[in-house]
């Protein structure tokens, strides 16, 4: 449920299982947010096609040559 946060001892699973090195701080707020995944992936994991992307266009500035 994207309402609950996820428990202490199960994030704490996780966090180990990734290997990662957390402050409490750092372990207190991602267990907080962590209840948003399921719902960055379904945006982050759709079809998109090249117009999706940002155009990278690169205009040189004009310089006047004597």
């Amino acid at each position: 449920m994207a309402d609950e946060t996820i428990s202490s001892e199960r994030f704490r699973v996780l966090v180990e299982q990734a290997g990662l090195r957390l402050t409490p701080e750092q372990f207190d707020e991602l267990r907080q947010v962590y209840r948003f995944i399921p719902r960055m992936q379904r945006v982050v994991r759709r079809p998109r096609d090249r117009a999706a992307e940002p155009a990278h266009i690169f205009v040189h500035p004009r310089t006047e040559v004597r």
